[in-house]
């Protein structure tokens, strides 16, 4: 599977936990970021003949993508349809939204050029948590946001929580949690708040204006996952949360180690076994494109097949499916049945037959708190699987 990922970097304020490649809304730049993104797709079109025109999904993320008007996000879309993606024949094209520029007007922009599924950042109802990490909407916009959304038809909304954050307790992100799930969502993702030293929320935690309790971060991620389990919204993925079929196509793919074409500053691909991606700084990645996006500018990951087989662990297990047989046959790996043996002991992985790992669709998934010491399993694994003959 091959997707497409574009990058608007563009924000109407910038949170303070936020760590992207974002920058404040100039409207001066929206014309010319429109133009260097076409040029960017041609030059990968031209590079790659033919390959945009199999992509299976299309996803607008950011920053804000409806911070820019709509004349240049269709001129975007108009170029990408010019080089084989059309957005009709798509599984599934998604755009990111934010409380504070969601409207009936930039919703039907996003329906009429074919999106159908939205990405909601609400991070939470609590009006003081989002004071604290400098969100620019309040309560009522989020509400407000949320039920224009999910009372579109034909439209699938996921909506983001995020919860360990500074004053926030158990039990206020829990009754968020219990909230949130009320609506009728098919998709809801909640995501541990990771304070970048670079944020200005990092660097009030530096200072200790601010603190982030640790110690709730199992309890309120235990909760959640069983609130919204509770009401039909099953775990597929370490942080998301759909009904039977309304799983993100997109995110699966990347997950899955399917390959991707990302456009924009610091927007990251993934190609012939090779990650790269494009200066991040946007002077810079100006330059890039004017200079026909040339393969030198580009920062490469090739893995060996030692960080592959990491984050072929790491990506699998991170996946409610877990890490599967023939994905192992595949790698050219077994894992070592004691450390495993160790784990399911626990309780934190399980599998129906572990002498038959390498059977067909046999899996080993996490469980319970597994989940909570992902990184310690995955490393554990790495370190001790074994070639195959």
């Amino acid at each position: 599977m091959f997707c497409v990922y574009v990058h608007i970097p563009f924000c109407r304020h910038i949170c303070d936990y936020c760590d992207f490649r974002v920058m404040p809304s100039q409207s001066r730049l929206f014309g010319e970021y429109a133009d260097l993104l076409c040029k960017q797709i041609v030059c990968f079109k031209n590079r790659h003949p033919g390959l945009l025109s199999t992509a299976e999904t299309l996803y607008l993320g950011g920053g804000t993508p409806s911070e820019l008007p709509p004349e240049f996000l269709e001129k975007i879309l108009g170029c990408l349809q010019s080089v084989g993606v059309d957005s009709s024949k798509l599984k599934e094209f998604s755009m990111e939204f934010n409380p504070e520029s969601t409207n009936k007007a930039t919703l039907q922009n996003a329906l009429d050029f074919g999106v159908n599924r939205v990405s909601l950042g609400l991070q939470s109802f609590d009006p003081e948590i989002l004071k604290t990490v400098g969100r620019s909407h309040s309560v009522e916009m989020g509400v407000a946001a949320l039920e224009l959304l999910t009372s579109t038809p034909n439209l699938q909304v996921n909506a983001d929580l995020m919860f360990d954050l500074p004053g926030q307790t158990v039990e206020g992100f829990l009754a968020d949690v219990d909230r949130l799930s009320d609506y009728p969502l098919n998709h809801v993702s909640f995501y541990g708040l990771n304070v970048s030293p670079r944020s200005r929320l990092g660097h009030r935690v530096a200072r200790g204006e601010l603190a982030v309790n640790e110690d709730l971060y199992e309890a309120m991620y235990i909760g959640g996952v069983e609130i919204l389990e509770g009401k039909g919204l099953m775990r597929y993925e370490v942080s998301n949360f759909a009904r039977p079929g309304f799983e993100s196509a997109h995110n699966q793919n990347y997950w899955n180690r399917g390959e991707y074409a990302g456009f924009g500053p610091g927007a990251h691909s993934y190609l012939r076994g090779i990650r790269y991606y494009a200066p991040e700084i946007y002077p810079r990645w100006r330059e890039y494109v004017q200079s026909d996006c040339p393969e030198s500018m580009l920062s490469l990951d090739k893995l060996d097949r030692e960080a592959a087989i990491m984050e072929f662990l790491w990506l699998s297990l991170r996946q409610s499916r877990g890490i599967c047989s023939e994905d192992l046959k595949k790698m050219g790996i077994s894992l070592d049945k004691s450390v495993c043996e160790r784990w399911i002991s626990k309780g934190f992985l399980k599998h129906e037959n572990l002498s038959n790992l390498l059977q067909r669709k046999s899996c080993l998934r996490l469980e319970g708190r597994g989940w909570i010491f992902m990184d310690d399993i995955v490393t554990d694994l790495a370190n001790t699987y074994s070639n195959l003959e």
